[in-house]
């Protein structure tokens, strides 16, 4: 996920405002009174786009050569997957944009008395493969679950290239967004990355290594293993940790690619699932 800033009306009203004592007071007041008021609204607007739909056709074409002539890093069928979403039809949300008031980035420093808007770039189907692993305790000792795992997302590694050139080419497509009726109306100016920066793509590149940040819309990291089992994922095909008897996980955590969604929907009929099937293992003893 990317966070680029724009400097926006300051007589719109702004989630920033309630960084001020005083104001978000009286936001809680407001709110217990009549449950109204600033601390109610979510004046926010999202879309997905497939990279089609944000780069010109010669460079559509170039990554789509790119992406058929990836190997897989470890899992064909994933690779298979992610390799059909890239192409056309169907226009999967390949890229998500969501607008906001208020800055959202924390590499931002903003100016006094000026106001801001965040365009949010989240890719959907990236291409680079992370890890997570347990700790060993300090001591040598066995993990506790207060021993902090290993995370390497590894943004932009290996496979990962394509996921760079698309975030970058995405982050010159959310300016052009910002430059668009209605929204022009309300934006001054980008100041996060500054808008020289679309002159030259590898400036945006280098802005885009440096600020990247992961989603609040994790996954895989207790993937379901399919047919490739234990040497593939963590969980069966019934969410059953490979390996410990009656342990189950049932989460987000469990889906071995990400969705061009948010996944609270999804993580709803997983939970369903998982129940109906601890249910069904139960009557069965």
């Amino acid at each position: 996920m990317l966070a680029t800033i724009y400097e926006v009306d300051p007589t719109l009203e702004n989630p920033d405002d309630l960084k001020n004592e005083e104001v978000a007071a009286a936001a809680r007041e407001q709110y217990a009174k009549s449950k109204s008021g600033p601390l109610t609204a979510l004046a926010v607007s999202f879309c997905y786009l497939h990279s089609s739909q944000i780069v010109n056709e010669d460079t559509y074409e170039l990554l789509s050569t790119e992406v058929n002539q990836l190997a897989a890093a470890d899992s064909e069928a994933d690779m298979a997957i992610l390799k059909s979403r890239f192409s056309v039809p169907p226009l999967l949300g390949q890229v998500e944009f969501v607008f906001d008031l208020g800055n959202w980035n924390t590499n931002f420093t903003p100016d006094t008395g000026r106001k801001y808007g965040t365009c949010l770039i989240m890719l959907q189907y990236p291409f680079s493969r992370g890890n997570i692993h347990v700790n060993p305790s300090a001591n040598g000792s066995p993990s506790s679950a207060s021993d902090p795992p290993s995370i390497n997302p590894k943004f932009f590694e290996n496979q990962g290239k394509l996921d760079l050139d698309l975030m970058s080419h995405a982050v010159v497509f959310a300016h052009k967004i910002s430059k668009t009726h209605p929204l022009a109306t309300i934006v001054r100016r980008r100041v996060f990355p500054e808008v020289g920066a679309d002159r030259c793509m590898n400036e945006v590149k280098e802005w885009v290594v440096q600020n990247a940040i992961t989603d609040c819309h994790p996954v895989g990291t207790c993937a379901m293993g399919g047919h490739e089992g234990m040497k593939r994922g963590v969980v069966d095909e019934r969410l059953r940790v490979y390996g410990v008897r009656g342990l189950r996980v049932v989460d987000a955590s469990i889906m071995p690619l990400q969705i061009g969604a948010h996944l609270q929907a999804t993580i709803y009929a997983i939970a369903e699932k998982g129940a109906a099937m601890i249910l069904e293992d139960y009557a069965s003893i």
